[in-house]
């Protein structure tokens, strides 16, 4: 019990301190002119989410390094090493779901494509805003909360489910919410999070979540969790079946996202479990000879038929 108290209060800390950095952070912006709530400019727009990230990190940094006494950059799960194929995934898992989503979206008429405007400049700023926004929110839930939920020894599966509720929770604010589109959101945070649970790594997180947003907000021209973009890529019409289509929320507030979503969880935690198997089973004999040891190069778990290895 006294373990999930101490998780509480980082918990709790963490959002007071994230919170005050960006109050501290945001009012000279405010009192200088440059951002106008009720009419931010865009580059304005990047500037306030670059901020809560920084604001995020400050946080967590702080508790991470004075409290947790450890060291930052691997306990947030920032690790580069050996990590560009992460990036490559979270690619192609987001493109994947929209690339199928919208393809049968379009064959059964629960969207239509009425126009078509290329804006490279629009699409670059953004790409550059999707980049912060998944930075500051992956930093967040599974980098920060997830990861000292995984660090009480918490089962892992719970404290993913757990992390996505609190993920979703913090989009009850955003135009358009429903309850089916809390459930997805949910779920949403479960895709995010499955390949973190195992490599205790962000680097497909941060992809996955960047890449969702972009393809389905500039490229597509869905609404982005009920926060709509102007001059997209495509011009959508939406039909009346919200239930397919996810209406005025977004695709990932329909049904065929969540079909996508649990396929693709599944997928994931099929190869992560695989891989564990097959650690735990390759430890064999090499020529008989009980005394001799080699490492397999793709594990680099040590092969060999003596005892120790």
């Amino acid at each position: 019990m006294k373990k999930y108290l101490i998780l509480l209060a980082k918990l709790i800390v963490f959002a007071m301190t994230a919170g005050f950095f960006m109050v501290i952070l945001t009012i000279p912006l405010a009192f200088s002119g440059i951002v106008d709530v009720e009419n931010p400019e865009k580059w304005a727009v990047l500037l306030v989410e670059g901020v809560q990230w920084v604001a995020v990190m400050l946080a967590a940094w702080l508790i991470i390094h004075y409290w947790d006494e450890l060291p930052f950059v691997e306990n947030m799960g920032f690790g580069i090493q050996g990590r560009g194929k992460d990036i490559l995934y979270g690619f192609g898992v987001a493109a994947a779901i929209y690339a199928i989503g919208f393809v049968v979206s379009l064959i059964a008429g629960w969207i239509s494509v009425e126009g078509v405007h290329f804006d490279p400049s629009m699409l670059i700023l953004q790409f550059l805003l999707y980049i912060l926004v998944a930075l500051a929110e992956e930093s967040m839930m599974r980098g920060f909360v997830l990861g000292h939920m995984l660090d009480t020894g918490m089962n892992k599966f719970l404290a993913l489910l757990l992390s996505s509720i609190i993920f979703a929770c913090l989009h009850l604010g955003n135009p358009g919410i429903t309850n089916f589109a809390m459930f997805n959101l949910t779920l949403a945070g479960v895709l995010l999070g499955v390949a973190y649970i195992y490599t205790r790594n962000l680097w497909f997180s941060i992809s996955l979540h960047l890449f969702w947003n972009f393809i389905q907000g500039p490229i597509l021209g869905y609404e982005v969790s009920g926060t709509g973009g102007k001059n997209t890529l495509l011009t959508l019409s939406i039909s009346d079946n919200t239930l397919m289509n996810g209406g005025d929320f977004g695709f990932e507030a329909s049904l065929p996202c969540t079909i996508l979503m649990v396929i693709a969880i599944g997928l994931i935690i099929y190869y992560f479990e695989k891989g564990k198997k097959y650690e735990e089973n390759s430890v064999v004999r090499v020529d008989g000879d009980a005394d001799e040891c080699r490492n397999d190069e793709s594990t680099g778990t040590a092969i060999g038929g003596a005892e120790d290895c």
